[in-house]
Formats: structure tokens, sequence, C-alpha cells
């Protein structure tokens, strides 16, 4: 079961470590090919820009033997695919779009260091209804 607390903007679900691995599949379902960006939070406070405007993937998770690993994927084929990796992860904290802005995830591993990953609105990456079909 997740754990809602009030973070920033919105809503902000903890999610336990029992429900990663379905909770992501889920999410990404929701929001493949929206817009990301990733920034990678150090400990120091400082913002680390890794990646602007690619083409969301998917997001999962690694639990098995205790490798509590996150995988986020981007890009829509083989010569842009990229893939960021966090490793120990000690939570993983999601809030839905809302009317202002898309979805994010927050992952945190054992070091402290939260990666962001920050999506566009829906509609801001629908495809227009096919016609004549």
């Amino acid at each position: 079961m997740a754990q809602s607390t009030e973070v920033n903007e919105g809503r902000t679900e903890q999610v336990a470590r029992d429900r990663w691995i379905p909770f992501l599949d889920e999410f990404t379902r929701e929001n493949r090919g929206a817009h990301a960006k990733l920034q990678v939070l150090g400990i120091d406070a400082a913002r680390y820009l890794e990646l602007e405007d690619r083409p969301f993937d998917g997001i999962d998770a690694d639990v098995k033997d205790g490798e509590d690993a996150v995988w986020i994927h981007f890009g829509s084929g083989v010569d842009d695919h990229i893939t960021h990796g966090i490793e120990r992860v000690t939570a993983i904290r999601a809030r839905p779009a809302t009317g202002g802005s898309g979805a994010t995830v927050e992952i945190e591993s054992a070091d402290s260091i939260r990666t962001l990953l920050e999506l566009s609105l829906p509609a801001d990456y629908a495809l227009p209804p096919a016609e004549g079909r």
C-alpha cells in the first residue's frame, strides 16, 4: 500500500517496496511517450540535468535478491535509446499529473541522492485521432 504525504505542488505517494514493480508497470503504461526531464539531486543540494525533452519509454524495478535497482528508459528506437540506472534504491515517491504539470517520480538511493523524473502532460504528447479509419 502506498503512503501519501503532501510534498511541493500536490499529493505525493511513497510506494511500498512490495508494490514497486506493479506501480512502475502501470506508470509506464499511462505515460509512455511523454516528454521527459531527468535530474539528479546531489546531497550537496546541487541539481544535475541528465537529460531533457526525451521520449519516456518506461521505468522498471529489479528487487530480486535484494538488488533494489530502478531503470528508466528513454527513446523511441534503437538509435536513440538511453537507460539511466539507480542502484541501492531506498524509496520511490510519485505524484500524478495535475492540471498544470505532468506526473513525476522521485527515486532515492542509499547514499541520499535523489533522481527526479518529470514528465509532460498527456495532452502535450497525445497523437491526433486517426482520420478515415
